[in-house]
């Protein structure tokens, strides 16, 4: 078989012609701007020649569609053009030959598609690693341009490891044909192409609109950095947590990133070995299932609750939502409670990061008998109903209760940790004796007692959106009650807006242990970056004009007869102050306990700098091999034994990066081929940048975080203004902005939703972890 060469876009498809199998490729014609001042009557007649009542001119430069750069979207496109109006005809061919550098600049005509069905984009490897899978993006709306313009609004993305068999949905196996056709024709398996399916004829067919290799120069190369084999074993280890365990309730397992302590937004998608470690010592390997059931939860003690499975972690979601269970509820309504959690979740994926809003019943409060109805429905009857609600009114009331609250001796619990942290950081003992002990008194006085008052605090916010949900509350009511608090978040950004040469020392003896990744060795402290963090000539003193949140007396009284007849064991004045101090103390707990982890991090450092490893390869480091080194003494110095399992781990991370893998995980054929969620955020590159944020529209963009609504290419304007990176509303992995952002190698977060991008708009400056997958706000 002759190999075919990249030539421009409409050579490709000519050459495409006689030649392609597996989809038809349009007749098309090609001119210019130089041809059709030498010829117009004679062009003319050519693109007549195509019996086409519409037409779409595209442009097809030999500044576009290269091995080193694509240009996507940088020239004219027109479509739906009258192929009988000579004049708008010809208007559209000057418009994009005008819209090229050069007058010999090849422009491609052909027929307008209609009835189109789906379309897209498919890229044969990952465009930003080259990691192995056909990456799919379509939009059923019957756009021709949706994908690229970034103007679709539901999206559907589609990846498939290359070694896997071919997928179910016959499109999907239809298009992964054809790009492997493609492939061989071109020899090459670097390749992006468009697609689409169409009635042509009285036939579904599909139609390959363009190919171009992928821009592959400056990327990591991760092509060959994912063995079928770990998927498979992986596949095998899913299979067998399937299988019930004792004591755990739940037919079967599902695995996510997002639901219960979230890792992707604590230590991102794709942690390194520390971060993801820490987080499993300290919090949930065995913290998060003690303090669950001291609070009346299901006793799941020496459950790992986080997996890591190739280095991404996993919430093991049946045993979350086993935790959530009271533990006198009886075993038959808990099995039923438990099965009936993991089949909503399977049926509704997109609630993978609400669990605890909109699936479990974790907490009393004074809207949950509606809550409670649909169970009706799904095979549960009045009594078994009744002894949910009972169940868990007894264990909020031993929550919430006013002398004796768990909660309030967790707060007086954490108070310990400061004695600790003082005695530690003065203390003469080893290194790793010090980091062994700071890990301990974080865990016992910071992120133990933290769980509780997190579980608590939990409870106190459903509480009080219930009493919007039954209308004793406004909207604004519950906005004034949340303003009045004085949380460590309020607290440090009053502090940082009045920041100063006289009050800076002040401001980093209390906040600079701070950082942007609480778990990651490499994000540097406040204390240690305080100019990547704040601007002192930029703050300005915050006027306080909040309005007091006061209830009548009358109203008080209304609330007291509500918290009787719900059977809850508190007042209306003693309910606010539940409120206020679970939710305030949320926060202090994890200031509290940060400040050991900040420790905990600069030890290592220290450590490191003794044995001289690289601050870069502590982070692949596994905290469990430091803690073994205080009870345990090897023939090999600490040293080799650190930088050898620093080495594993790097390997291992570095098969992290080239794997895909869905947010939910309910099925083995998942580990292999998977849809994403509607509007999942794309991260392109693998880096990381702190800088202000800005709208398109403003005029100093140097430097910084640019906000953009929609993944349009007529934003190219902004790569020269040398912006640090950005971030758009809409748009999805295969636009034009993101493949420009990822030839550039320009940080940029593509598709975030409309909820977090008001949230972005409103921060001054953020932090993008692309490679973690993380968006701070600080």
């Amino acid at each position: 078989m002759q190999k075919l060469n990249f030539q421009s876009k409409a050579r490709n498809l000519l050459a495409l012609q006689s030649v392609l199998k597996s989809a038809k490729v349009l007749p098309c014609v090609i001119t210019s701007l130089n041809k059709l001042k030498k010829d117009q009557k004679a062009e003319l007649k050519k693109i007549k020649s195509l019996h086409a009542h519409t037409l779409i001119i595209r442009s097809s430069s030999k500044s576009e569609d290269s091995e080193t750069h694509s240009n996507a979207g940088a020239f004219l496109s027109l479509a739906n053009i009258k192929a009988n109006d000579e004049l708008a005809l010809l208007d559209a061919l000057k418009k994009v030959g005008a819209s090229m550098p050069h007058e010999d600049d090849e422009i491609l005509i052909q027929a307008m598609l209609t009835q189109i069905k789906l379309c897209g984009v498919a890229f044969s490897v990952d465009k930003d690693n080259l990691s192995p899978y056909f990456c799919i993006q379509y939009d059923k709306s019957g756009s021709n341009a949706s994908i690229t313009d970034g103007s679709a609004k539901e999206l559907t993305s589609f990846f498939h490891y290359r070694s896997a068999s071919l997928p179910k949905d016959k499109r999907l196996a239809r298009i992964i044909i054809l790009i492997k056709e493609l492939e061989r024709l071109f020899d090459s398996p670097f390749l992006d192409i468009e697609f689409a399916f169409a009635h042509f004829k009285n036939k579904e067919e599909l139609f390959c609109l363009q190919v171009r290799p992928l821009v592959s120069k400056n990327k990591v190369n991760l092509f060959k950095s994912l063995p079928k084999e770990a998927l498979s074993r992986f596949a095998k280890r899913f299979e067998s947590l399937q299988s019930s365990r004792l004591g755990v309730y739940g037919k079967k397992a599902i695995f996510g990133v997002m639901p219960d302590w979230n890792p992707a937004e604590i230590i991102g998608l794709k942690p390194k070995r520390l971060a993801l470690s820490l987080y499993k010592e300290i919090i949930t390997d065995h913290i998060w299932a003690y303090q669950r059931d001291n609070y009346g939860y299901k006793n799941l003690r020496s459950h790992p609750l986080m997996h890591s499975f190739l280095g991404i972690a996993y919430i093991d979601v049946r045993l979350s939502f086993n935790s959530f269970i009271p533990k006198d509820l009886e075993a038959n309504v808990a099995e039923k409670l438990a099965n009936y959690y993991l089949s909503k979740l399977e049926k509704n994926p997109h609630l993978h990061d609400k669990i605890e809003f909109e699936i479990v019943f974790s907490s009393y409060d004074f809207n949950l008998s509606c809550k409670l109805a649909p169970l009706l429905e799904q095979g549960f009857n009045e009594n078994e109903l009744k002894r949910i609600e009972f169940s868990l009114l007894n264990l909020t009331n031993s929550i919430i209760d006013p002398k004796n609250g768990l909660y309030l001796k967790d707060i007086r619990k954490c108070k310990k940790l400061q004695t600790s942290f003082k005695k530690l950081e003065k203390s003469k003992i080893s290194l790793i004796d010090k980091i062994y002990w700071a890990i301990e008194d974080c865990k016992r006085y910071g992120t133990l007692p933290f769980a509780g008052v997190a579980r608590a605090a939990f409870v106190a916010m459903q509480m009080l959106n219930s009493l919007v949900a039954i209308g004793f509350l406004s909207k604004e009511e519950k906005a004034l009650f949340l303003n009045s608090l004085q949380t460590i978040s309020k607290k440090l950004s009053l502090a940082s807006c009045n920041l100063n040469s006289s009050n800076k020392e002040a401001f980093l003896a209390h906040f600079g242990h701070l950082r942007a990744g609480t778990y990651n060795i490499l994000s540097p402290r406040y204390d240690e970056a305080f100019e990547l963090y704040f601007d002192e000539k930029q703050n300005k003193a915050q006027v306080n004009q909040e309005k007091p949140f006061k209830l009548s007396a009358k109203r008080l009284k209304k609330l007291d007869i509500l918290l009787k007849e719900n059977g809850l064991i508190i007042n209306a004045k003693e309910f606010f102050e539940f409120l206020k101090t679970a939710i305030e103390g949320r926060e202090e707990l994890k200031f509290e306990f940060s400040k050991l982890l900040s420790l905990v991090l600069k030890l290592i450092e220290e450590l490191g700098r003794h044995y001289d490893i690289a601050k870069e390869d502590l982070a692949h480091l596994d905290i469990k091999e430091l803690l073994n080194l205080y009870s345990s003494l090897y023939s090999k110095s600490p040293k080799k034994r650190l930088l050898s399992q620093i080495a594993i781990n790097k390997a291992e991370f570095e098969l992290a990066q080239a794997l895909k893998l869905p947010s939910l995980i309910t099925d083995k054929e998942q580990i292999f081929s998977f849809f994403t969620p509607t509007l999942a955020p794309n991260f392109i590159t693998q880096k990381s940048i702190i800088a202000h944020t800005a709208l398109e529209n403003e005029k100093e963009l140097e430097g910084k975080i640019v906000l953009i609504y929609a993944a349009d290419p007529g934003y190219d304007y902004l790569f020269s203004k040398n912006i640090a990176g950005f971030i758009t509303c809409y748009g999805g992995a295969n636009s034009h902005m993101a493949i420009r952002a990822s030839e550039l190698g320009l940080p940029a977060v593509i598709g975030v939703g409309e909820e977090n991008f008001k949230k972005y708009l409103s921060a001054k400056k953020l932090r993008l972890e692309c490679e973690s997958e993380l968006i701070f706000c600080l």
